[in-house]
């Protein structure tokens, strides 16, 4: 397959800014399996971002709206490799070669991917000094607390994004997996209505952002499952 170039590199991947949004200052985090499916659908974000992959789904438009008829199902563009390790081993494992010459499914890959993805880029964070770990005793949880400042950082650049300033589609990304988290009431944020019209139809702060990367983050975001519950924040963190 023919190298694709990406945009620039990033201090932070997809998956490790959505654990550090998905943290509360608690150390904790609303559901533990919402969290590790969002950060699974992350790390295909950032495949996407870096132009390896995409999420193919069937659609029609409905009152002005693209309803996608099935969970989709993942393209792969390119398997030169992108320097990071993870990543170049999903690439390894979504090469028909390996996975087979079956489509591969979203919902199927992300219930399968799940249960790494969370403790590795936890891992991660956790050594690049963005969680702080307490260690679980007696009656008491592990928790992960964040780093204000990196995490303010990522909240600032939601806030801009959902105030109507242009995304870019790396911001995209990470605001559709905010919503699917339903991350918005920690953040101080709400997605107007005027706002899903325009995501949906591809115009205004999105416009610069091509469609099949539209399709590929929205589909990622409703793909995170609601939270168990949706009541206070749980254990896990």
């Amino acid at each position: 397959m023919s190298h694709m170039p990406g945009p620039p590199p990033r201090y932070f991947s997809l998956p490790e800014e959505f654990l550090l949004l998905s943290h509360l200052q608690s150390g904790k985090v609303h559901d533990i399996d919402q969290t590790s499916v969002g950060c699974a659908a992350a790390e295909l974000g950032e495949l996407a971002l870096r132009r390896k992959l995409l999420v193919r789904a069937r659609k029609f438009e409905k009152f002005g709206f693209e309803i996608f008829r099935h969970q989709g199902h993942i393209q792969l563009l390119d398997t030169e490799p992108t320097g990071l390790v993870w990543a170049d081993r999903l690439l390894a494992e979504l090469d028909p070669s390996v996975s087979g010459p079956a489509p591969v499914s979203v919902y199927r890959w992300l219930r399968k991917r799940r249960r790494a993805a969370l403790p590795l880029h936890r891992q991660t964070l956790t050594e690049r000094g963005a969680l702080r770990r307490r260690p679980g005793a007696l009656l008491r949880r592990e928790r992960h607390y964040p780093d204000p400042v990196a995490r303010n950082a990522l909240v600032s650049d939601v806030r801009s994004a959902y105030a109507g300033n242009p995304l870019d589609e790396h911001l995209l990304f990470l605001c559709d997996l905010v919503e699917g988290a339903d991350l918005g009431g920690d953040l101080g944020v709400t997605l107007r209505w005027r706002q899903r019209m325009d995501r949906a139809r591809g115009i205004g702060a999105v416009e610069s952002v091509p469609e099949d990367l539209r399709d590929t983050s929205t589909v990622l975001g409703f793909m995170v499952p609601s939270r168990r519950g949706k009541g206070g924040p749980g254990p896990g963190g």
